[in-house]
């Protein structure tokens, strides 16, 4: 009787068939995940980019206007021969020009605050000429949007903080209380007191609601949304972590139609803050 030829088993189908067999089921799992998690880390690397240029576009609009309004006022002061209101406000010009050279690199900085990595520098100041000069700075917007406003200043305090920092939250405040004073007398006021230091500022606007008091410092919000009203809601959220960074607290009380009241308390001396 004649033998059938064994029959070789096909080597290529062979590993074919093993490796279907030893090939993992979750696979198209474990890839899919991968493909999620790297879209949910595009997603954050964009937002943060997002969240950096409103900041900055916010940081650098922020000095740009009273630097408008100060090259209007020497151009007037120009055309009507009064010289010296012009150097008057050519001092200023440089003033606010400086300013806004530090500001691009407190950009740098403000950056880092949502990674705990945001320093201050902070130095022995006059603090009630610091601000003075910063209202000084702020006259032509506060006088162009039609707001009286009154500073009491406690004289000689000094303190040793952040210079731009506090600059910074003192703008700050002053041009959210333009802006929504609806054109009604703001008020200023520095003291100091056992050890601390309290900026206020007050206006008698819009006001503010008791369930908005918390959401109002928070990132990109913007309680009340009227035409004439710019802004990314960055100001307020970035004042607080300018205090909070010097050790202070920020708070504000109001009701609806009756303006806010705007409280910074600040210690007076402050070591190294990166410490």
């Amino acid at each position: 009787m004649t033998k059938k030829p064994r029959q070789i088993p096909d080597e290529a189908s062979s590993d074919s068939k093993s490796g279907a067999e030893k090939t993992p089921v979750h696979d198209d799992q474990t890839g899919a995940d991968s493909r999620d998690q790297l879209i949910a880390e595009l997603r954050d690397a964009v937002r943060a980019r997002d969240d950096f240029l409103a900041v900055a576009a916010h940081e650098l609009r922020n000095p740009l206007t009273p630097i408008l309004l100060s090259v209007q006022l020497i151009r007037g002061a120009e055309q009507s021969k009064g010289n010296v209101k012009a150097s008057a406000e050519l001092d200023r010009l440089e003033r606010l020009i400086k300013h806004f050279v530090a500001r691009t690199t407190m950009l740098l900085e403000v950056a880092q605050i949502s990674s705990n990595k945001f320093h201050l520098e902070p130095s022995e100041l006059n603090l009630s000429e610091l601000i003075k000069g910063v209202v000084n700075d702020y006259m032509p917007l506060v006088l162009r949007s039609g707001s009286e406003l009154t500073i009491n200043i406690q004289n000689e305090i000094i303190a040793r903080v952040d210079q731009l920092a506090v600059s910074e939250i003192v703008e700050n405040l002053l041009s959210n209380a333009i802006k929504y004073g609806e054109h009604k007398p703001v008020e200023l006021t520095l003291t100091a007191a056992n050890d601390l230091a309290q900026i206020t500022v007050q206006d008698n606007g819009i006001g503010i609601d008791g369930k908005d008091k918390e959401r109002i410092f928070e990132q990109f919000e913007r309680v009340v949304r009227r035409e004439g009203r710019s802004g990314f809601g960055i100001g307020l959220w970035l004042t607080r972590n300018l205090v909070e960074s010097m050790g202070g607290s920020i708070t504000v009380v109001g009701k609806p139609g009756a303006g806010s009241l705007f409280t910074v308390t600040l210690p007076i001396n402050l070591g190294r803050i990166d410490e």
